[in-house]
């Protein structure tokens, strides 16, 4: 029998950065376990690398603030490089959202986010390719761009495990059972790890692992996306930012010599691997077509799907549970869990280790039992 003080179920970036930060704060006594066998399997290493800033939720952006910061500029003892194109980012907004994008644009400067209201003419001369695009305005980033998502989180875990925490791959958790005193018995492929607190960081899989507990089953989505990759194209700039065009959800950003881009598609489906849908393909032509018709001569080859898991008010579970006292949950980070994932990482280790309420409890799983 394993036994630990912390046993983090998850080796995404949700479970490996609060395992970061709990080293950082002198706990070493840190379990993970993964059931994968590589870190980043599913929606950490599937998503679109970007570091957007300028989001809806004020406390979200602030999230997202501290986060990019600490990508921006590592600490001197953090162990690999991590390459990050602070390209900016574009934000394209049409009638009511242009509207709303300028009033998340102000939220963001409020607290202290590099963003600028841009014309029509402004982001069509720095982005040629949106030359026949219909949008009212464009909010700029210039502090956003893409990361090397596979280094951040290696970082994070070798950072971890140097520090001292523990971490096994191909461990999947199969039960979960009080043992009448303040422990938790986890049963993981044949054996048994008793640990103080169990942290749910396990995405899609966040409420199999809370039944199995017996904790609180919360609103929580995974939802399949779909990310694109075209061949090299000449006219495509590596300098580009990554462009959204929020009030029709498609976006685009250089990828190695030519484009990434995504439909924005969102479709529930039950923890798994999830099937590319041929059918998105055919949406995201669609969407080009209209909205970005300059792009409709790109082709695609290659192309894969992920998971984004979604509380029904979009914002991040982070806390206690409010039935099981041993049960912690960092979970539905939806799309923003490599920007926030240090800001997130501290904010959980700071309520494990101290207890608190930060934020005014707009992370907490209580906030559905209310």
């Amino acid at each position: 029998m394993i036994s630990c003080e912390y046993l983090i179920v998850g080796a995404g970036f949700a479970g490996a950065a609060t395992a970061y930060h709990l080293t950082r704060r002198g706990i070493t006594d840190v379990f993970i376990v993964e059931q994968e066998t590589i870190p980043g399997f599913h929606s950490s290493g599937r998503n679109a690398a970007m570091i957007r800033q300028c989001v809806s939720d004020p406390a979200l952006a602030q999230l997202a603030r501290d986060g990019a910061a600490f990508l921006r500029h590592f600490p001197p003892d953090w162990p690999v490089p991590v390459q990050f194109k602070q390209n900016g980012s574009l934000l394209l907004g049409i009638g009511e959202g242009w509207e709303k994008l300028k009033r998340d644009a102000e939220d963001g400067r409020a607290l202290g986010v590099d963003v600028a209201m841009w014309t029509p003419a402004q982001a069509k001369s720095y982005v040629p390719v949106l030359g026949d695009a219909e949008f009212d305005g464009a909010v700029w980033c210039a502090s956003d761009g893409i990361i090397d998502i596979h280094a951040l989180l290696s970082g994070y875990l070798k950072a971890s495990t140097a520090r001292g925490a523990g971490i096994r791959y191909g461990a999947k958790v199969q039960a979960i059972e009080a043992d009448g005193s303040d422990r938790l018995h986890v049963e993981v492929e044949g054996e048994t790890i008793k640990t103080k607190l169990l942290i749910n960081a396990a995405g899609a899989w966040a409420n199999v692992i809370a039944r199995m507990a017996g904790a609180a089953e919360l609103p929580l989505r995974p939802c399949r996306r779909h990310l694109f990759v075209s061949p090299p194209l000449d006219w495509a700039d590596p300098s580009w930012p990554f462009v959204w065009d929020v009030s029709h959800d498609i976006y685009f950003r250089p990828e190695g010599a030519g484009l990434l881009l995504c439909a924005c598609d969102q479709v529930e489906l039950p923890p798994g691997d999830p099937p590319v849908d041929a059918a998105v393909g055919e949406l995201l032509a669609e969407k080009i077509e209209r909205y970005m018709p300059a792009l409709s001569r790109v082709s695609i080859n290659k192309s894969w799907a992920g998971f984004r898991t979604l509380s029904s008010d979009g914002r991040f579970i982070i806390g206690r549970d409010p039935k099981i006292p041993g049960f912690f949950w960092v979970a539905g980070l939806g799309g923003h869990g490599v920007t926030t994932s240090s800001a997130v990482g501290s904010l959980a280790a700071d309520l494990i280790v101290d207890d608190g309420d930060k934020i005014s409890g707009a992370f907490s799983p209580a906030r559905f039992s209310r």
